[in-house]
């Protein structure tokens, strides 16, 4: 049996789902179908419910939709709580997005934020656009 891919989604690759994205839509039905797993922490899901709370979000974001993800995330996702603080992004709020894939040991990391795209992989962690994650995922 093939190991399913353990990815570390970033806050943006979910509001953009909930906007329409293809791209994004479409990993976040790989993780509803069960061919992926998204690995978590508290930090980067209240990052996520936050941010769609924004006044700017509230007005184009379903509130089912939001509601949908949420309960799925709670329910589905690997929760972890990050073993050591990390400090290698330009911008010191990503460094969360690399400390969950520390700890959960992923394969991936996904997301369209082009401080945590320069660094191209952490570790032994590749980081990639959604376009790029789904090509690599097709194989």
């Amino acid at each position: 049996m093939k190991k399913r891919l353990k990815i570390v989604v970033d806050t943006n690759i979910f509001i953009s789902a909930l906007l329409g994205s293809k791209n994004s839509k479409f990993i976040i039905e790989k993780f509803i179908n069960g061919e992926i797993d998204i690995v978590i922490t508290d930090e980067i899901f209240l990052e996520i419910v936050e941010t769609l709370k924004d006044r700017k979000f509230r007005k184009i974001v379903n509130k089912d939709d939001l509601d949908i993800l949420t309960e799925l995330l709670k329910i589905d996702a690997e929760w972890v709580i990050p073993e050591k603080r990390v400090n290698a992004c330009r911008d010191k709020k990503d460094n969360i997005i690399l400390e969950c894939a520390l700890s959960g040991k992923v394969d991936f990391i996904i997301t369209g934020d082009n401080d945590l795209l320069s660094l191209k992989f952490f570790e032994k962690v590749l980081i990639l656009t959604p376009s790029q994650f789904l090509k690599i995922s097709k194989k």
